[in-house]
């Protein structure tokens, strides 16, 4: 299975990376934007992304907008990442497709929980 992480931070890419291999995830993509991660989409076989909401150039609202209308992404389980727990810009990510989403910072354990609620069971 191969994971998607975009965000505009090195170090949050890195810790996200981090706790994605330790729940058994080898295969893992960065992407440092919404625009870089559309480049990647284009080329990786990816099976799920965890992106990061606030991003200069495509930000990850715009990001989930653009995936969920192309055919062959649509469907694609999306994870939004969040510094902010903001009802109303959940409500807004939901109506969009969103599949989940994680407040940061975040640990392993309510990562995996927020990954198995959308893809189901890790082994």
């Amino acid at each position: 299975m191969c994971v998607l992480i975009v965000d505009d931070q090195q170090s949050m890419r890195g810790i996200c990376k981090f706790i994605l291999n330790q729940l058994g995830f080898k295969n893992v993509v960065e992407a440092k934007s919404g625009r870089d991660a559309l480049l990647k989409l284009e080329s990786a076989n990816v099976d799920l992304i965890i992106s990061d909401w606030n991003m200069d150039d495509v930000d990850g609202l715009t990001l989930l907008k653009v995936i969920r209308k192309h055919p062959r992404t649509s469907s694609m389980p999306f994870i939004m990442a969040t510094g902010r727990g903001d009802k109303e810009q959940v409500k807004e990510a939901i109506s969009c497709g969103v599949n989940n989403y994680v407040i940061k910072p975040f640990d392993a354990g309510t990562m995996k929980k927020k990954i198995e609620a959308v893809i189901g069971a890790l082994s």
